[in-house]
């Protein structure tokens, strides 16, 4: 199983063009963005309550979704 945070799965999806893409081109230009952990309820919470993004939550749930089948292999 790899060992990588979300925010460095994020960074691999910077160049997509589609929501998920999006959304990881924020991320990396939010420098208060919580590099460093794999918690979902972390990123969550901060995604909701500290984040300037205008994307709907289900962007995100769904980039976590890929961050944790991509951690499987």
């Amino acid at each position: 199983m790899k060992q990588y945070s979300f925010y460095q799965y994020a960074l691999t999806k910077r160049n997509e063009n589609s929501e998920m893409g999006k959304l990881a081109e924020l991320i990396f230009s939010d420098l208060s963005f919580p590099k460093f952990t794999d918690d979902y309820h972390t990123l969550s919470d901060y995604m909701e309550t500290e984040a300037m993004f205008t994307q709907p939550m289900s962007v995100f749930d769904d980039l976590f979704d890929s961050y944790e089948e991509w951690l499987k292999f």
